[in-house]
């Protein structure tokens, strides 16, 4: 019988930093990548099958690598293939206080267009502030490459790392 240390569920996503862009898989055990990244008890983030690109020419590899490590400070997104995949198996519903607010962050040579989902009263400073969760999840979220505005990617979910947020805005209700 096999360990459960050894249990592998290896999750592929795309994550960028302010230069590059890692597509690679992830390694989540039996969690969601968000509770991962989430978890304050290790900086580092490892990496399996790594393809590494430039973000201003994402389809050009300059560099493949089996097994790497990030720092997850370092990380400003990460562009995932569902929703569940970044939501915290923590995160729960509550549709009599749940709204959701469409909103404009900008990170290091990155706009984000996409969804928020709001539990309770809209407070912007609370939300970049309060609580143990380094990434929050955009939902329906657009990447822009604040330099080559043509280099964009997109997902049903994008998790953003809260430290590395320059602007965050609602976008008005037309």
């Amino acid at each position: 019988m096999a360990s459960p240390l050894l249990r592998q569920s290896l999750l592929t996503a795309d994550i960028f930093t302010g230069s590059h862009r890692f597509s690679a898989q992830v390694n989540i055990g039996k969690r969601r990548l968000a509770d991962v990244l989430n978890d304050r008890m290790t900086e580092f983030l490892t990496v399996e099958n790594v393809y590494v690109s430039r973000i201003n020419s994402p389809g050009d590899i300059v560099g493949r690598y089996t097994k790497a490590s990030l720092l997850k400070r370092h990380i400003t997104f990460v562009v995932l293939p569902t929703e569940t995949d970044g939501l915290s198996k923590e995160h729960k519903y509550n549709a009599f206080s749940k709204s959701t607010e469409k909103v404009f962050i900008t990170l290091p040579s990155f706009e984000i267009n996409g969804n928020l989902e709001i539990i309770g009263k809209f407070d912007l400073k609370a939300i970049l502030a309060v609580g143990t969760t380094r990434f929050m999840p955009i939902f329906q979220g657009n990447a822009i490459n604040s330099f080559f505005p043509d280099v964009q990617f997109g997902g049903p979910v994008i998790l953003v790392n809260k430290e590395a947020v320059a602007l965050f805005s609602v976008v008005p209700k037309e």
